[in-house]
Formats: C-alpha cells, sequence, structure tokens
C-alpha cells in the first residue's frame, strides 16, 4: 500500500474575501482622504500660530501610523510563512517528480495551476491580515475627526 503524504486543512478564500479586502482598501482610500482634509487646517494654523495650534492632535498624527503598520506585519506573519510553506511543499514535490514524457508535463501543469490557486487564496489572507490594522485606525480617526453632526 503506497504512503499518502499528510496535510494540513487549507482555508480556500471565497471570492467573498477579495471582495471584502478590496472594500476595504476603498475604505481606506477615503478614510485616509477625510483624515488628511481634517488634519491640513490644524497644520495651517499650529504654523500660522503657534499658541494655539492642537498639539494633542498634531502628536497622534505621528506616533498613530508607525503603530498600526507594526500591528499590520505582525499581524501578516503567520499568513506570509503560510505562503513561504505552501512555496517549499509544491517545489519539494515538484523537485521528486519524474520529469521525462507527456504524462507527467500534464500533471505538473495542473499542479501548478493548483499551486497559483492556492497561493492566491493565501496571498488575499496575507493582505486583509496586514490591512486589519491600518483600515482600523484609519477609520476610527476618520469618524473621530469628521463633523460633528
Amino acid at each position: 500500500m503506497a504512503k499518502t503524504r499528510k496535510t494540513t486543512p487549507r482555508r480556500k478564500a471565497p471570492a467573498s474575501d477579495t471582495f471584502a479586502l478590496a472594500t476595504a482598501g476603498a475604505e481606506l482610500a477615503l478614510a485616509s482622504l477625510r483624515v488628511v482634509n481634517a488634519r491640513t487646517p490644524m497644520i495651517i494654523q499650529a504654523f500660522n500660530d503657534p499658541m494655539r495650534g492642537n498639539y494633542a492632535e498634531l502628536t497622534r498624527m505621528v506616533s498613530e501610523k508607525p503603530l498600526a503598520f507594526a500591528q499590520g506585519a505582525s499581524a501578516g506573519g503567520p499568513a506570509w510563512l503560510a505562503m513561504a510553506d505552501e512555496s517549499n511543499r509544491y517545489l519539494a514535490q515538484a523537485w521528486k517528480t519524474p520529469s521525462y514524457g507527456l504524462a507527467p508535463t500534464l500533471s505538473a501543469s495542473l499542479g501548478a495551476f493548483a499551486f497559483w490557486g492556492r497561493m492566491m487564496s493565501l496571498g488575499v489572507a496575507w493582505q486583509s491580515a496586514m490591512l486589519a490594522p491600518i483600515h482600523a485606525a484609519a477609520t476610527t480617526n476618520a469618524r473621530r475627526l469628521g463633523p460633528k453632526a
């Protein structure tokens, strides 16, 4: 009886994950625009009249970006490692596959196509994980700095 390779369960990203990533990117772009539009007058006011500048907000503006990007990098690490693991698994398998005749070539082509699909799914998960903290910080700022109703 042939030995079967142990496989780890893989979560495939449905199309809704890709749509959610695109939506989050669009929301991030709009939130960034609103934050820039709200903070630009604060910068001008602090420049024109240093005694009346909103230094709490200006300080927050500088300190929150490295924190959000560091959180994004930390959140994306496991997903990036999953991509590296999948790549290593595929390349190790492809290296062991005989490379002569028509059947191995067809098998390698189908395997490469499946690998591409898995890497796209893992890539969406990686990008979503990295974007989430940055999106959260920007949309929170946009709500806080937005027009008071």
